[in-house]
């Protein structure tokens, strides 16, 4: 028998019996939707988790910690005499001399205080950095310059948001703009007596650049010298800290490729220090959804297990229907492996059906919940799994990967054969005078 006329013969048979094709494909349908909806909003899930981790910060970029920031690292052997590592000058040079480091600075943020500009006050984070090391990490300037300066200062493109008065703006509203302002710092130096509060000291700054939507570390933040938010600092405590006993709190590094990454992390935690990086997170997201796939995917493969019945179930029938059609075939000359390829076949075309009425039943199934879930989203605030503004998932909730619909039209046609095994091996193993002979 040739593969035309298996053809002809096997969508002749499935035209005959059209009611029960369509009932039987109907459970593959609904089944291979419920496993590209779920898979599809894992994807969707880990999609936007990526993002929002991406709007944190950097694949080449990693944070360093004293040791010990969070807890005791694997790493690093449990020895009680061994030699404390502190996170000062020294060691960042040190660091800087890790192959592959392009840059590395200490952030170090001012205690507190008031921002003024013109009548507005304002709130942001203002931190110090190096700059000739700023310089080379920063994300490209939109306006201005990146030189960073005495009283001279760099503002992300959201920092403006801070002095928006959420009482009255209105949609629509332009937000401040950062850029060429002069702010007033008021500041409060600590005092002991209780009685008689502190006089403040004030600071005038001079926003020189902008800086490009890059992620919150950056966008909200307003970056001046380290050494100046050092003074400042010193002033409003009255201490001034030694950073080469204590060292600083936390250290910014640029990798020059985040492929990189991991070898310049493991080469820091080896001097003892802790590091926290976007890319050993991603990598935890991953494995995370790669587990919440698969549990979501087996919970819509149950449904393809009952559909597989439904199809066993209709080539039994089939072959009890088409006994002496059997027999008249083995009678002119069909071999077992004929009539095996006609029953199999069938059974593949009912789950192939299936399978595209599947995906596209998914297909509609993920824009409504796009449109539903994005919503409910939006109104909540969305937490960690809307994606940063701008983004391309920002407004969706489930993703429909390229590999998955071929892939389940695929999974649910192979469903469809192995339930016409052993329908196949029956209808190949009828004796032709017997099938003949049958009422």
């Amino acid at each position: 028998m040739t593969t035309r006329d298996l053809l002809r013969l096997v969508l002749s048979n499935l035209r005959r019996m059209k009611a029960r094709v369509a009932m039987t494909a109907i459970g593959v349908i609904i089944g291979t939707a419920a496993v590209v909806v779920l898979v599809s909003l894992g994807a969707g899930l880990q999609q936007r988790a990526q993002e929002s981790l991406y709007s944190f910060g950097s694949l080449s970029e990693l944070q360093v910690y004293p040791a010990g920031a969070y807890g005791p690292s694997p790493d690093q052997p449990a020895e009680p005499e061994r030699k404390k590592v502190v996170l000062n000058d020294k060691a960042i040079e040190q660091i800087r001399q890790i192959p592959d480091v392009l840059a590395a600075t200490p952030l170090e943020y001012l205690y507190g205080g008031e921002i003024k500009m013109g009548r507005r006050s304002g709130y942001a984070n203002i931190v110090g950095v190096d700059p000739a090391a700023f310089a080379l990490i920063a994300p490209p300037i939109v306006s201005g310059t990146l030189q960073l300066g005495r009283d001279k200062v760099v503002a992300g493109s959201e920092a403006g948001q801070g002095f928006v008065d959420w009482e009255t703006y209105q949609p629509g509203d332009p937000l401040p703009e950062l850029m060429d302002q002069t702010l007033r710092l008021v500041l409060y130096p600590f005092s002991s007596d209780s009685t008689r509060p502190p006089e403040p000291f004030y600071v005038t700054l001079k926003v020189t650049g902008k800086l490009k939507q890059q992620g919150y570390q950056y966008d909200y933040s307003i970056f001046m010298p380290l050494k100046q938010v050092l003074d400042l600092n010193t002033r409003i405590s009255g201490n001034r800290p030694n950073k080469d006993k204590d060292g600083y709190n936390q250290v910014l590094v640029k990798v020059s490729d985040p492929k990189r990454s991991p070898v310049v992390e493991q080469a820091i935690k080896e001097m003892g220090f802790s590091v926290a990086s976007a890319r050993s997170q991603l990598e935890q997201i991953n494995s995370f959804f790669l587990v919440i796939q698969a549990i979501l995917g087996s919970i819509g493969a149950i449904s393809l297990l009952v559909a597989a019945f439904g199809i066993a179930n209709t080539m039994m029938m089939a072959i009890y229907e088409r006994t002496r059609e059997i027999g008249l075939m083995k009678a002119i000359g069909a071999s077992n492996q004929d009539v095996m390829s006609v029953f199999l076949s069938e059974a593949g075309g009912i789950g192939f059906i299936g399978g595209l009425g599947g995906v596209l039943l998914a297909a509609g199934l993920v824009m409504l919940l796009n449109l539903v879930g994005s919503s409910l989203l939006a109104g909540s605030g969305g937490g960690f799994f809307v994606g940063p503004p701008g983004s391309q998932t920002s407004n969706t909730l489930a993703t429909i990967p390229l590999w998955l619909p071929p892939f389940a039209i695929i999974f649910a046609t192979l469903i469809g054969i192995a339930s016409g095994v052993y329908p196949a091996l029956r209808a190949a193993a009828l004796s032709p005078i017997v099938a003949l002979r049958y009422e």
